[in-house]
């Protein structure tokens, strides 16, 4: 029988490669097993790469598979209960009506907000290597490249935005009653098929939502751009493609990693949705009309769930495919995000400068770039006040916008960026899309018209938060 030096292999674990196994045993399953060594060690990260020259949005798989495959898991994705303090309960998997351990949890606001988000700190990475673009998230510093921190964070689970009438908070909350109304508050659509009640609320302007997100306290905002850069890295990193608007595919790949996409999103809205009510007699006017509720069935789950919009005679006005990516509802299009922290400055020649707020609990006016920092320009329009799509999107600080357009629905990126090539003045930027937007509204949707006190009927500003101050500014890990 072959003798091994114990003590000898154990010092050549120093040399080891990250596809090494090792013998470990589960005390809770009571047997043995292997595992690859790069969980014991944390060797390794989660990473995607993208081809400059192909035009595709998917991109390849590369470095360590398995830390890819389980980086849901590594980071605890998923939606969780938040109280006031930050600390975060985490919400059973398959069922949001319970708590991991089993307890009955409510999403009514009476135990906390409803959140999609992480449970652990972690970092990112982008860069470029000859040919490839690369973007990568580990739980460690990944050696060798400017790191990003991501500190235990969430935002609202719904996608959209809430407010607590009564005490003028921004809230994420499945709640029916008029303390909850939203939209425009309008009393006057209770009971009626355009009911309010259950609704997001929008038709304030994003320095309103930002005052109503942070009476709850420190380190909570309205749709902070740090959370919805986030959101569009993991997505790219764990389904392998930059346009979220892809297919549905319930299958993974030979490896086990997510594919396709999440769907068209709520996007195909007609003119029942935008028209006034003396065109139609169903229309909607721009509010909301998807019950808060829709997508809670797939609890942390990934696709897409349909709900039916009735019109006045309660026929279907609209079949609606709400996407979920492991419990995040309605991330893009429906409804419009102001987004918070970020400013667009209008130059000469229609581009645009991008300037951010470092750091979460930092305040800031809207009115004003005291305080930020520039971190990138978007061009300006081929066209005025037409359509293109991103082809380069600048991360700087996490801002996540095109610094280069030319792309198309299916190329690159694959999403709308709108500008009117205005020369001066300051803009809010908007998110998302909206219900009408088509393949306009992805993850990276960028349009910058609108004035920082805009307000519509049509957009909202997700509750944001962070149990530590956010700091975007990039470090070099060695």
């Amino acid at each position: 029988m072959e003798k091994i030096d114990l003590a000898n292999e154990l010092g050549n674990l120093q040399s080891v490669s990250a596809e090494d196994m090792v013998l470990g045993f589960s005390k809770s399953g009571k047997k043995f097993g292997f595992i690859p060594l790069s969980f014991v060690t944390n060797e390794g990260y989660a990473c995607r790469r993208w081809n400059i020259n192909n035009s595709s949005p998917v991109g390849e798989a590369v470095g360590n598979i398995d830390y890819l495959r389980s980086l849901p898991a590594l980071l605890g994705l998923g939606c969780y209960l938040v109280d006031r303090n930050h600390g975060r309960r985490k919400l059973d998997p398959t069922n949001h009506y319970k708590f991991a351990t089993g307890e009955t949890a409510k999403l009514d606001g009476s135990m906390g907000d409803y959140m999609w988000g992480w449970g652990t700190a972690w970092y990112y990475a982008w860069w470029t290597e000859g040919s490839y673009y690369y973007e990568a998230a580990s739980l460690k510093p990944i050696p060798g490249r400017l790191n990003y921190r991501i500190p235990v964070a969430s935002t609202s689970a719904l996608g959209v935005a809430v407010v607590d009438r009564t005490n003028l908070e921004l809230c994420s909350v499945i709640n029916t009653s008029v303390r909850y109304r939203g939209g425009n508050n309008d009393t006057a659509k209770d009971g009626t098929f355009r009911t309010l009640l259950g609704r997001a609320a929008t038709s304030l302007n994003a320095a309103t939502f930002g005052e109503y997100a942070r009476k709850k306290g420190e380190g909570w905002e309205a749709y902070w751009y740090a959370h919805a850069a986030a959101i569009g890295i993991l997505f790219r990193i764990i389904f392998g493609t930059r346009n979220v608007q892809s297919a549905v595919n319930a299958n993974k790949d030979a490896n086990g990693l997510w594919q396709g996409g999440l769907g068209n999103g709520v996007t195909g809205a007609g003119s029942w949705w935008s028209a006034s009510a003396a065109d139609n007699p169903n229309t909607f006017g721009y509010l909301p009309f998807l019950p808060t509720n829709v997508g809670v069935s797939l609890a942390d789950g990934c696709g897409s769930v349909n709900y039916a919009v009735k019109g006045a005679d309660g026929a279907t006005l609209y079949t609606a495919p709400v996407p979920v990516f492991f419990g995040l509802k309605n991330f893009f299009g429906y409804l419009g995000r102001w987004e918070r922290g970020t400013l667009i400055n209008k130059i000469t020649g229609g581009a645009a400068d991008i300037y951010v707020v470092p750091k979460l609990y930092s305040a800031y006016s809207m009115n004003s770039l005291s305080g930020l920092t520039k971190v990138a320009t978007t061009p300006a329009a081929k066209t005025a006040s037409t359509w293109e799509y991103h082809k380069q999107l600048s991360m700087q600080n996490l801002c996540h916008v095109p610094t280069v357009t030319g792309a198309t629905i299916s190329t690159y990126y694959a999403d709308g960026y709108y500008n009117d090539n205005a020369v001066s003045g300051l803009r809010v930027p908007a998110r998302g899309g909206i219900a009408s937007d088509g393949g306009y509204a992805g993850l990276e949707y960028l349009y910058v018209h609108a004035g920082v006190s805009a307000s519509y009927a049509h957009y909202g500003s997700p509750l944001c938060e962070a149990e530590e101050n956010w700091d975007t500014t990039p470090f070099l890990a060695v």
